[in-house]
């Protein structure tokens, strides 16, 4: 069976899945997947590893994880921020330093906030990058198994 379904791939296990690749000569592979960054199988996560597909809903299913963890805290140590402004109560404007990945994060949520520069591929496939290289040192630490 071939599909793109998110909900079908969420329900199978990493030995369960292949990945059909055309490879530089033309010709196709079949390729199986190894667990990576989530506990379960992800459509976005077999995307990002098979086609450096960056994407939003791949951005916030590492965030999601990150924070169900309770590793954000740890996480967001010692980057570097940048100015958010956020929209208060009475549309007040408050100034707030977030790091790239959150930065990122509430701009995906919050896409009625026009106050902040948007967030460039680049930047975003950066995060992605920064959240799966953290959750791996996590990994071989041993503090979850993926």
């Amino acid at each position: 069976m071939t599909t793109h379904s998110s909900y079908i791939v969420k329900q199978l296990q990493f030995t369960d899945l292949r990945l059909i690749k055309e490879n530089e000569e033309g010709n196709k592979e079949i390729l199986g997947v190894l667990p990576g960054q989530l506990q379960y199988p992800s459509l976005n996560e077999v995307n990002y590893i098979a086609f450096n597909e960056v994407t939003e809903e791949y951005h916030d299913e590492l965030y999601s994880f990150i924070e169900f963890q309770g590793w954000k805290s740890s996480y967001i140590q010692g980057r570097p921020t940048r100015l958010y402004k956020r929209i208060g109560r009475n549309n007040s404007i408050i100034d707030e330093q977030k790091v790239l990945t959150e930065y990122i994060r509430h701009q995906i949520h919050h896409p009625e906030n026009k106050n902040n520069p948007r967030y460039t591929r680049e930047e975003l496939k950066q995060s992605i990058d920064l959240m799966r290289t953290f959750i791996e040192q996590q990994s071989a630490a041993g503090i979850v198994e993926p």
